[in-house]
Order: C-alpha cells, then structure tokens, then sequence
C-alpha cells in the first residue's frame, strides 16, 4: 500500500511539475514574441531607408554614365558597392538570427509533442472529465501550429541564404568590372547596371521577408495569448 501511495504522490508530482514548465515555455514564447516584433519593425523602417537611398544612387549612375561622366560613375560605384557589401553583412546575420529562430520553433514543436502525449496519458488514466478531452484537442491544435510555424522558419532560413548568395555574387562581378566610356565595353556597362538593380531587387524582397515575418510574428503573439488562457483555465481545474 504505501509503494502504492509513493507511486500515487510522484505521479501527481510529475504532472505538476510539466505543467508548470509548460506554463514557463509558453510565457518565454510570449516574451520572444513580443521581443521578435519590436525587432522586426525597428528593422523594416531601416530596410526601407536604405532601399530608398539605394535606388537614387542606381538613377544617379545610370544619368551618369548616359552623359559620359566616367569620373561620376566610378565613385557612384565605389558608393554602390560599399552598400552591397553592408546589405550582405546585415543579410548574414539576419541568416544568423533565422537560424536560432529555427531552433527554437523546433524546440516549441518538441514541447507540443510532449504535450500531446501527457493528454492523451491524462486522458486515458483520467475519471472521463470533459476538461482532459478539451486539453488534448487544444494541445494538438498548438502542435499543429507550432510545426506549421518551424516550416516557415525553415523556408525564411533558405530563403535569405539564397538571397545572400546572389547578393555575393553580383558584388564579385560588379568588383571585376571597371566602367570606361570605351564603345566596345558599353554593353557590359550596361549588364553591370542591370545587376546593380538585380541587387536592388533582393533589398525588395528582404523587406517582403521582413513584412511577412512580422505578420506571422503577430499571428504567433495572439497564439501565445491564447495558450496563456488555456493554462490558467486548466490550472484552475486542476485545484
């Protein structure tokens, strides 16, 4: 009888002490979430700025080189470049921070599946209460969103090591290339121009990136909010 007993107060004692550590995880998550938006728009206003300035350097080089002014040109490259090489550091570390985002999200997904499986225990060992049927449909509701945030994570990771990628190679080409107002170099001064606006197109669409994380970054606030609830009702059920 007392093995019994014994056995009794540890598993009573297991489950609180997951259900508080689930209470911990989702008010971490929360905090990151908070914390990735403030981020994110903070970033997207300085994305921004620098695409706006980016561009008048591209329409100031192509007059430029229009009106022959190779001396022009030559520093308005040396400009340009010097700005592809900054949006190539902050594209590293934007793969950097996506990365341990990635972890994360696959840490949450291991945390929904735990879970899941303590429901379903809790479900099956429990006296029929209609609260045990509702946590596990609300667990496996969280799992599905958390694996669905990890794939985004996963496609934000390659997306911006694709991005960078591109953005390396039109900096190497653009650095082996040198403008001169000599005709027979005038069509590749002028490929060299495309891919300065091909550079500008991937500072486009890292602000896209931007503003699609932060949209799932709010999606992720209001789903942690609502797990936040789901604890407190279930803490209080289980009083």
């Amino acid at each position: 009888m007392k093995k019994i007993i014994g056995l009794m107060i540890f598993l009573v004692m297991v489950l609180v002490h997951n259900s508080h550590a689930q209470v911990l995880r989702n008010v971490k998550e929360a905090t990151d979430d908070k914390k990735a938006i403030k981020v994110d728009r903070a970033q997207l206003e300085k994305d921004m700025a620098q695409l706006a300035a980016f561009k008048e350097k591209i329409a100031a080089i192509e007059e430029a080189f229009a009106d022959k002014k190779m001396a022009k040109v030559k520093s308005l490259k040396q400009d340009i470049m010097t700005d592809m090489r900054r949006e190539i550091e902050q594209s590293e570390r934007k793969i950097t921070q996506d990365e341990k985002e990635l972890v994360q999200s696959v840490s949450e997904v291991n945390s929904s599946r735990r879970e899941v499986r303590r429901s379903r225990r809790d479900r099956v060992n429990g006296d029929g209460d209609v609260g045990e049927g509702r946590d596990l449909r609300d667990d496996r509701r969280d799992k599905r969103d958390d694996r669905r945030d990890a794939r985004d994570d996963k496609a934000d990771v390659d997306d911006q090591v694709a991005r960078t990628a591109r953005q390396k190679h039109i900096l190497s080409t653009l650095e082996a290339f040198t403008f001169s107002d000599n005709p027979t170099l005038r069509e590749k001064a002028i490929a060299n121009i495309t891919l300065m606006k091909e550079f500008q197109q991937t500072m486009e669409a890292d602000i896209a990136a931007t503003e699609a994380e932060l949209t799932e970054d709010k999606v992720e606030q209001r789903e942690d909010r609502r797990e936040r609830r789901e604890d407190r009702r279930e803490r209080r059920e289980n009083k």
